[in-house]
């Protein structure tokens, strides 16, 4: 890892990490003008393509200029994100538990969140696939990646509304769960992209 930057040249691997970690932040910060955090039958379709459009092109302009025709990036999270708010599993990322139990919030979160990770890395990988050296490897950072992040936001968020009695508090445990996945996603992708033949390197 390459941990000394070079007048803050950004193409070094913490450069980049924080680069994504900005980005995907200001994405989700940038959503919440148009998605309104609330429970799982609250968000649509339209909030689904909203948010995905929004996270994507914020990534996009990291991905850029590392990758081919990112653009499918941008294509590919509108898809997921928006057939996501078809099914049980929801819009997640814009999403927070109704009970302040903190049981059922990190088992359920654990369990949501692998199977959000899989299905947003499963049209991730298509992007990624001629890309890198095994992409298979990205589906399997992105599931615990999301398996990781989202037990720990709604945990904290719960801490905060138990503590608080305001809704601000889980706001901020999904600014915790977007945080992390852009972090472990981030350090993800520079094995992939900067690596990506050297045996052993996963």
């Amino acid at each position: 890892m390459k941990w000394v930057y070079k007048n803050w040249d950004l193409e070094t691997d913490l450069g980049f990490i924080i680069q994504w970690i900005v980005v995907t932040q200001v994405g989700f910060l940038v959503s919440l003008i148009w998605i309104e955090i609330g429970e799982r039958p609250d968000l649509g379709a339209l909030e689904g393509a909203i948010g995905g459009l929004i996270i994507s092109v914020s990534q996009w302009f990291v991905l850029k200029d590392h990758i081919s025709q990112s653009w499918r990036w941008i294509f590919v999270h509108v898809l997921i994100w928006t057939i996501i708010a078809f099914t049980p599993i929801g819009l997640l990322g814009w999403v927070v538990p109704r009970t302040l139990n903190l049981t059922p919030r990190i088992i359920y979160g654990v369990i949501e969140g692998v199977k959000l990770g899989l299905c947003l890395s499963l049209g991730q990988w298509w992007v990624l696939r001629t890309e890198v050296l095994k992409p298979w490897r990205w589906i399997v950072a992105s599931i615990l990646s999301w398996g990781i992040a989202l037990p720990i936001g709604w945990m904290f968020g719960g801490i905060l509304r138990q503590g608080t009695s305001f809704f601000l508090g889980d706001v901020l445990g999904l600014v915790l769960v977007w945080t992390i996945v852009a972090g472990m996603t981030g350090i993800a992708l520079t094995r992939l992209l900067w690596y990506p033949v050297r045996p052993g390197n996963w």
